[in-house]
């Protein structure tokens, strides 16, 4: 009984021990990608495909959050490709105008344009979660809990049933000394003092048997 208590003291150790380290890394992930998701640049909800994808070339070069691009179709003819910069991100713009016209395909003989302004951009958190990012910080933060909750409650200590007390054999009583008949003294005859006078006076000899006998019976029983 005792040693399965300790084996289910022991498993409830490691469960609550591999549960506790799971909420830590699912604590570690959430902050991870709460502070990318969220702090991050974002792609900015209405932008096109063009011009998600040329945000995702120039923002290395630019800096992550300090750029914004912009693509709009000419009447004419042709593009105007917008890229606005943030004041720290000013000294770029020389490469940024040599990485942009190849970035965006620009064409002058098209009509095609590259313009770069540098603004100050406002302060703030610069990330859009989308849809997907809530799911995946929801998710996270479920197992985050579930996984802080099996560690609270997995170790816990189970009612532990009473150890019945080891049934000793019952006491043997000690063994109680047997009295030993006693030797049972004959009674001595006491003839009466005138038989025995008259007996004395009539035949001696047999008086000093009789006499005799006694003494060696009451050796014998000394």
């Amino acid at each position: 009984m005792a040693f399965g208590d300790r084996t289910a003291a022991a498993r409830g150790g490691r469960a609550r021990l591999l549960a506790a380290l799971a909420c830590a890394l699912a604590l570690g992930l959430l902050a991870w990608r709460g502070a990318a998701l969220l702090t991050g640049p974002g792609a900015p909800v209405s932008a096109t495909p063009a011009e998600a994808a040329l945000s995702d070339i120039l923002s290395p070069v630019a800096g992550p959050g300090l750029s914004r691009v912009s693509v709009a179709y000419n009447g004419g003819g042709g593009r105007t490709v917008l890229i606005l910069l943030d004041e720290t991100a000013a000294p770029r713009i020389s490469e940024l105008n040599r990485i942009a016209p190849l970035a965006a395909g620009i064409i002058p003989e098209r009509g095609d344009r590259l313009v770069i302004e540098t603004v100050a951009f406002a302060g703030g958190l610069p990330g859009r979660p989308d849809l997907a990012a809530w799911i995946e910080l929801a998710a996270l933060a479920g197992l985050v809990l579930i996984s802080g909750a099996l560690a609270f409650f997995a170790g816990a200590s189970a009612p532990v049933a009473a150890v019945p007390a080891q049934i000793l054999p019952a006491a043997t009583p000690a063994p109680q000394p047997v009295d030993r008949p006693r030797a049972v003294r004959p009674a001595a005859t006491t003839a009466p003092a005138d038989a025995a006078a008259d007996i004395a006076r009539r035949d001696p000899a047999r008086a000093a048997a009789v006499v005799r006998g006694w003494m060696n019976s009451r050796d014998e029983t000394a």
